[in-house]
């Protein structure tokens, strides 16, 4: 089981049972409580058993694959094109600032980061404060996750 919750609108948090990580997509940093401090810039990191793949965006700033208990999660921000997608692959939950993006990704379960307006996807809205996903349990149709 691992939960997901919003810290601010462009931080992500993941917990699994030994790490949290804090992704933060409008500063392209991550936070992990590690000795070296925080990461930015891309890369391939394992924390625990949380792989993230950063991968930089035409525009500026870096988007995020994280793979945890086999679901990949893609963070995406608003520096972003919708070209730069191809890199993220096949995701399960995309939290993004971007409605556009949604279409293009097809995931199962959408975070609004940022000022997005999820108001033009279409898709059931759940109200959490965090998410907690176990043996890999994801909607069946994409659902919207407001996490407050």
């Amino acid at each position: 089981m691992f939960e997901i919750e919003l810290k601010n609108p462009d931080e992500l948090v993941i917990k699994d049972k030994d790490k949290t990580v804090a992704i933060n997509i409008a500063e392209s940093t991550i936070n992990a409580d590690l000795r070296v401090g925080t990461i930015g810039g891309a890369g391939e990191f394992e924390i625990g058993d949380i792989s993230i793949s950063a991968s930089p965006v035409s525009a500026g700033g870096i988007m995020y694959r994280v793979c945890v208990e086999g679901v990949k999660i893609g963070l995406v921000g608003s520096t972003a094109k919708v070209e730069d997608l191809d890199e993220l692959g096949p995701i399960d939950i995309l939290g993004t600032s971007n409605a556009k993006f949604v279409s293009v990704v097809e995931p199962k379960a959408v975070i609004p980061m940022g000022n997005m307006d999820f108001a033009d996807v279409k898709g059931s809205v759940k109200v959490e404060k965090k998410i907690k996903i176990k043996n890999g349990s994801l909607p069946a149709t994409l659902e919207i996750w407001k996490l407050d």
